[in-house]
């Protein structure tokens, strides 16, 4: 194990401090066989929502595409991939565990795979049944890869992501990223023409001998592909997302400078007035800030760490937000360690000591100063699985691992040769050119249950939304055959009684769903039962007819206990006190909905409180009294037409803040006989 602080270090002339350079090597671990490594079937899925919330099932680890500026790509080598017998197996097993709707095919190249079409269509096989969708975080540029996203994509064709960086030919052969601008306006074409509404493209600037007239064909390049989608999409669009290079230890790059941020705003600008008012170019950039810290410690010897501490201690946190990044605690922390900045984004010498010098990643040094000095005489390197070995050093150390490599593309290639596209059943192809594929589903509904549920404890400070996400993600994993809507984007046909109020406990919720196959209720609430997360239930469930109304167009009043702090004798005079009132005018706000492009603006509607209190008393229920140091008084609130009183606008009427109280919903009454048979309150008792 590597620990840095007991790698003994030395000044070298520059006045950097580096690990001891006759100290024996770190070399990196490397898991030679991806079927036999250990995979997180049973994820831990949380309640919010993330940015990737969805199983990622890493199908290969490693890149030989030879991509100078990627880190990832040269401290992986070589490629290993799982079989698509395990990737399969991983897929179902952790769908299973976790409830998910999504599963991603992650690896630094998807379409590298040696079988990629082969397992695509397996997984896609697979999960369209479940109503699970398949995504290809990254593509390579070429048509092949359109097909690829062709065969995950199913109706949902939003946007494509495609990442050439750089958009002049010679920079791309300084990157080592090759692509004719021809094959990249094809690929754009292919997907607008199968029903894409827009492209994302990814570029770079700041790249190493990077010119202006490379940053303006960034430009060109865009332009040109939003007239090629025009003419088959009159709503075709570009996403033009640029970044600024950071030049990364371990790749051929790693010696060369980086520009700061007055340079990186001036050529952000030379894109920003060629997409001046082009309604159909969305540009997007990185802050040039949050490029610059990034910098700073990229290639930076152990005096960044006395950086990062004084930045902490002048406040410095969450640095990637926009909101949170404070650029003058960095530049005080800069001042008071008088940290050199300059000298961080200086370009190297190639013979100097380098910081990480001490870490083996099987790739020699010198074979990284080659190919610098190959990216400067605009020399493009192939793939080494598809054409000559480049020594890059991996295979004097693992050669057994790279000939296996050489062995599995070779016999993925013979078998992609006979590959055969299935046409997926529930996905018919539009017979319009640039519209996306109709959805078929010819199942039936034939059952529809209604479950009685709680949530309670830390369940009840999740929101509406996370709530929803929750009982369904407990659905797919109990393996109930939900039933989903028609059209572009088709939902699971689980309704709520209601949007329960943030922080309010209940034990008497409703959820309402529709199945294509039939279950008995008992054996349904026992399955449920066996998935549900910690502080939700299933209380109890029966059948009711398949055209009955919704449960929120049918509830009539909701029963609740409240605890408060309040002492009793105040709170039983604000309980006559505002029932002896005649009337009690409570102020909701509303929003006003405007034409397109118009903001919504709040307005305000006075509802008379009285109207909805059916009951209101300081008699609790048998089995819901407080503990000590509480009180509690039970309410019954009833609707008028659509709309009811909340429990936090009956709370504020008492004089009571809503944070000093806890509120159980208690028995939810519906206008329908239906369901009438599970309102009754149940025995439940629920601490304060």
């Amino acid at each position: 194990i590597y620990v840095p602080a007991l790698y003994p270090t030395e000044v070298v002339d520059n006045g950097e401090i580096h690990p001891l350079r006759t100290h024996p090597k770190i070399r990196k671990r490397i898991a030679r066989d991806l079927n036999s490594a250990t995979f997180p079937v049973e994820y831990i899925v949380p309640y919010t929502q993330q940015v990737h919330d969805r199983i990622s099932l890493e199908v290969l680890r490693g890149c030989t595409q030879g991509c100078r500026f990627c880190q990832a790509g040269m401290t992986t080598r070589p490629v290993r991939e799982r079989s698509i017998d395990n990737i399969e197996n991983l897929m179902d097993r952790t769908l299973k565990a976790t409830g998910y709707e999504e599963v991603s095919l992650v690896s630094l190249s998807t379409c590298d795979h040696s079988q990629v079409r082969n397992m695509v269509q397996r997984v896609v096989q697979k999960a369209t049944p479940e109503r699970v969708s398949v995504s290809l975080p990254s593509l390579r540029l070429d048509s092949f890869s359109v097909e690829l996203a062709d065969m995950v994509a199913g109706i949902r064709r939003s946007g494509l992501t495609f990442a050439p960086e750089a958009a002049s030919p010679r920079l791309r052969s300084v990157i080592n990223k090759w692509i004719p601008d021809e094959e990249l306006l094809a690929m754009s074409a292919q997907a607008y023409r199968l029903g894409w509404g827009h492209v994302k493209l990814y570029f770079m600037i700041g790249l190493p001998t990077e010119r202006d007239d490379d940053v303006e064909a960034i430009a060109d390049l865009t332009l040109r592909t939003v007239e090629q989608g025009r003419k088959l999409n009159p709503k075709a669009k570009v996403n033009t997302g640029v970044s600024t290079f950071v030049p990364k230890p371990f790749t051929p790059f790693q010696w060369a400078p980086q520009i700061d941020p007055e340079e990186t705003y001036r050529r952000q600008r030379i894109l920003s007035e060629k997409f001046y008012k082009n309604s159909a170019i969305k540009f997007g950039r990185h802050d040039p800030d949050e490029t610059f810290l990034e910098g700073l410690v990229s290639r930076a010897d152990r005096s960044a760490g006395d950086l990062l501490e004084r930045a902490f201690q002048l406040g410095c946190r969450f640095d990637a937000w926009d909101e949170h990044r404070n650029m003058e605690k960095w530049n005080q922390a800069i001042e008071d360690i008088s940290f050199d900045v300059a000298h961080q984004f200086r370009e190297r010498d190639l013979n100097e000591p380098l910081p990480w010098d001490h870490i083996d990643i099987m790739i020699p040094k010198k074979w990284f100063q080659d190919d610098w000095q190959r990216a400067v005489e605009l020399k493009h390197a192939e793939d080494c699985r598809h054409s000559k070995c480049h020594r890059c050093g991996v295979i004097d150390q693992e050669r057994e691992l790279c000939a296996h490599m050489l062995r599995r593309s070779i016999e993925g290639r013979k078998i992609e040769r006979d590959f055969v596209r299935s046409p997926n059943p529930y996905i018919k192809p539009s017979d319009k050119v640039g519209e996306p594929p109709v959805w078929i589903d010819n199942s039936e509904i034939v059952q529809r249950i209604v479950f009685r549920v709680s949530m309670t404890g830390a369940a009840a400070f999740l929101g509406h939304l996370e709530s929803m996400n929750a009982w369904i993600r407990a659905f797919r994993r109990a393996g109930f055959p939900i039933a989903y809507s028609q059209g572009f984007h088709p939902h699971p046909k689980i309704a709520f009684d209601s949007a329960r109020p943030l922080g309010e406990q209940s034990i008497a919720s409703y959820i309402d769903i529709q199945l294509t196959d039939s279950i008995e209720p008992v054996l349904a609430v026992e399955k449920l039962k066996a998935v549900c997360a910690d502080g939700f239930e299933v209380l109890s469930a029966m059948n009711i007819p398949l055209r009955s109304p919704s449960l929120m167009g049918q509830i009539e009043a909701m029963e609740y206990v409240i605890y408060v702090r309040e002492e009793q004798s105040i709170l039983a005079t604000s309980i006559q006190t505002l029932l002896e009132a005649d009337d009690a005018p409570i102020q909701r706000k509303v929003k006003k909905k405007f034409k397109k492009r118009r903001r919504k603006q709040a307005d305000f509607r006075t509802i008379n409180a009285k109207e909805h209190i059916e009951y209101l008393s300081l008699d609790i229920p048998e089995g819901f009294s407080p503990q000590d140091g509480w009180n509690a008084f039970h309410a019954k609130l009833n609707r008028v037409g659509e709309r009811g009183l909340r429990t936090s606008e009956l709370l504020s009427l008492l004089n009571i803040k809503k944070t000093d109280a806890l509120v159980l919903r208690l028995r939810t009454r519906f206008r329908t006989d239906v369901i009438d048979t599970m309102t009754e309150p149940l025995p439940i008792y629920v601490q304060p």
